[in-house]
């Protein structure tokens, strides 16, 4: 996909040849900065107060420079950045920087200079507003207001982040992530984190994105990058901050209140295989993994200690990822054990025990066996400080020896390998940048660096086995007044797509019994109106109805419970597997989102549910319904008949298509429960709540 021009021009503004600073004494330690790593390119200053700043003489102003420069840092209030960039795009600048806040976070009349700052940038690449800029490892070119560290490198992560202050922390940090970039986007209000991973996805120097999120201004354009991402090979790795509580947003029915805002922006990474971290921690662990040791193809780790305790810890960690940790052969513990003592348990992981501690010729007969297996990756944990460290008197840890043979195991084996510590602080940075050079990685704690190295795994495997879903399109904008459809006309217009409904028809409190007979026994009879979303909590369904005078009683008893006379009666549906919940709910940003999940009145106790993201392919449905817990209940729970799965994926699929097509007509639809017979016999919808754009169909 050809880039556009503001993105073209951001590519020659990620990599400058030529740098304009304008502003205020303040600068000179980003300037000094810039040439400490390295940079040759030209640079100009523009202060019109100054003679000089850093050593180099200052411009009266941006028209006074003799060719328009790459980029601009633009550190100036917010009057003078949004009047300055029109000038730049008209003389040929590729990109600005816009260091000033006070725009759309602030309220008042920021959001008005945000918009307008959006009008006058044109095709200029401006990364902002708001933020601190970026830096590039590759080429020197540091243009981050704050003057920060960092060597320069010929691989590693592109750091893009919303917050100026993590940026600078990830900038300055000593845990040895090699970084390509860190770019502070501020606002978004002209790039956003689309932009930068099309741009930079092509670039060999960058082998991954980590991101820091705080919201996505464009998802549709976010799925284009994220998919061109796994395409090339180049992880995205996320830390999404304010993650809402799901349901905390009021909602008539149960499908909007299960799909809360974070569980749609998890809906988007599982579909493109975006790894999503915790913590800043585990954001430079994990990205480190990929450039230094790079990715796995599978999920089956070997995993060795010399402390029961940590492999323990590194059991616990993996398990909820479901990483497999594969049992060594009768052949491979025979071998091993001739090299442990008689007391020792000789498993996957493998604790090789204190009496081979610091035994470098054991450990290089030990480490190659276990990795002789079906094994994608291995991880050592061993806690080490350097010799120059140790206290007086102190002679070497033994840590040498079973870093260097998991090394060359792994080399062996052609096995990545990640070898991390119990605590953060324990690893010698000596040996962290030997073992660096030689592609293994050495990550800081058992927590991060196992769960860089089983987050990498899973990813590796999820792209080899082709799991990503196609691109979102644009979020469809709602226009018209919606309304709620009741009951009858949300079943009609499901029927009419294909979803099986019971018979039934729509009745008075008076007609009710001549309507139930001309069903047929047993009935169920429902209060109908679109003023009632869950009719159950107002004593408006009455089920099981077996003759006349029972149908008589309940529709009194409904009408008087809810003031409603006009009833459903339909058919009762009996034999029924397990109760399903499929819905629809739609998102200004996100577009149609699909919930599948356990049903019935305990559908928001339960909250087994899963969220989809439309279009939604088949196989994506089927992993979905595999990962419920009412999953075991349509595969025959006990000696139970097993649910039609079959019907279930095509009325899912149905229901997609639906929503889909609807555009942003369709708000929300509620199919609670979408009953599962047995295998071979169906599905059908027992209850349903649309609220739709109108559109001037005909309604009962």
């Amino acid at each position: 996909m050809p880039l556009s021009t503001r993105q073209e021009n951001l590519r020659r503004a990620l990599a400058p040849r030529s740098i304009c600073f304008v502003g205020g004494a303040f600068l000179e330690p980003a300037v000094l900065a810039a040439r400490r790593l390295g940079f040759d390119g030209a640079v100009s200053i523009v202060n019109p107060s100054r003679d000089e700043i850093a050593g180099l003489a200052c411009l009266d102003s941006v028209d006074d420079l003799e060719e328009a420069p790459d980029i601009v840092f633009l550190a100036v209030n917010r009057q003078a950045t949004n009047a300055l960039l029109p000038r730049l795009e008209a003389m040929g600048a590729a990109g600005a920087v816009c260091y000033a806040a006070g725009y759309a976070e602030v309220g008042g009349d920021g959001p008005a200079l945000e918009r307008e700052l959006g009008r006058k940038a044109g095709d200029l690449a401006v990364i902002g507003p708001n933020c601190y800029g970026f830096n590039n490892y590759v080429t020197g070119a540091l243009l981050m207001a704050t003057p920060t560290l960092g060597e320069r490198t010929a691989k590693g992560c592109a750091f893009i982040g919303q917050s100026g202050n993590i940026c600078i922390n990830i900038a300055n940090g000593r845990r040895g992530s090699p970084l390509t970039h860190v770019i502070s986007c501020g606002n978004q209000t002209v790039l956003d984190f689309a932009d930068y991973i099309e741009v930079l996805v092509d670039d060999p120097a960058v082998t991954s994105f980590a991101l820091f999120m705080e919201s996505l201004p464009d998802v549709a354009a976010f799925s284009r990058a994220a998919g061109r991402a796994l395409e090339a090979g180049k992880p995205i790795i996320v830390l999404k901050s304010g993650v809402s509580r799901t349901g905390a947003r009021m909602a008539l029915s149960h499908t909007a209140s299960l799909a809360g805002d974070d569980s749609l922006y998890q809906a988007l990474f599982d579909r493109f295989n975006v790894i999503r971290v915790e913590t800043p921690e585990d954001l430079v662990e994990t990205a480190k993994v990929v450039t230094v040791t790079g990715v796995p193809h599978g999920r089956r780790l070997a995993v060795f200690t010399c402390s029961g305790g940590d492999a323990e810890c590194v059991a616990d960690l993996v398990e909820p990822l479901e990483i497999d940790i594969p049992p060594l052969d009768d052949g491979q513990r025979d071998e091993i054990a001739a090299f442990m003592q008689p007391f020792t348990t000789i498993a996957n992981p493998l604790d090789y025990n204190t009496s081979n501690w610091g035994r470098r010729d054991i450990l290089e007969r030990i480490f190659p066996v276990a990795l002789r297996g079906e094994v994608d990756a291995a991880l050592l944990v061993v806690d080490t400080i350097a010799d120059a460290e140790l206290p007086p008197g102190a002679t070497g840890t033994g840590a040498e020896a079973a870093m260097l043979a998991f090394r060359d195991a792994a080399r062996r084996h052609g096995v990545p390998g990640v070898i991390t510590s119990s605590l953060p602080d324990n690893i010698s940075l000596a040996f962290r940048a030997r073992l660096h050079g030689d592609g293994i990685a050495m990550a800081h704690g058992i927590r991060a660096g196992t769960l860089a190295l089983a987050r990498t795994c899973l990813w590796g495997e999820r792209r080899r086995l082709g799991t990503a879903g196609p691109a979102l399109p644009p979020a469809a904008p709602a226009g018209g007044a919606a309304r709620i459809l009741d009951e009858r006309e949300s079943k009609r217009r499901l029927a009419a797509a294909g979803i099986p409904v019971p018979r039934g028809e729509a009745t008075t409190a008076a007609t009710a019994a001549a309507a139930a007979r001309r069903t047929g026994f047993p009935v169920a009879l429902k209060a109908l109106s679109a003023d009632i979303a869950h009719k159950t909590e107002a004593g408006g369904v009455a089920l099981g109805l077996g003759d006349e005078a029972q149908v008589e009683r309940a529709a009194r008893r409904i009408a008087a419970a809810t003031g409603v006379d006009r009833l459903l009666v339909e058919a009762m549906v009996e034999g029924h597997v397990a109760e399903m919940i499929v819905g629809v709910t739609r998102d200004d940003a996100f577009g149609p989102v699909l919930v599948i999940g356990a049903g019935g009145t305990l559908a928001e106790v339960i909250r087994d549910s899963v969220n989809l993201l439309v279009p939604a392919a088949e196989e994506d449905v089927r992993g979905a319904i595999g990962r419920l817990k009412v999953a075991r209940l349509l595969d025959g729970y006990r000696g139970a008949p097993r649910g039609d799965r079959e019907a279930l994926v095509a009325a899912v699929m149905t229901i997609a298509r639906l929503a889909g097509a609807a555009g942003g007509s369709l708000v929300e639809l509620d199919l609670n429960p979408l009953l599962v017979m047995p295998e071979g016999a169906g599905v059908v919808a027992a209850d349903a709540w649309m609220r739709t754009i109108d559109n001037g169909e005909d309604h009962e």
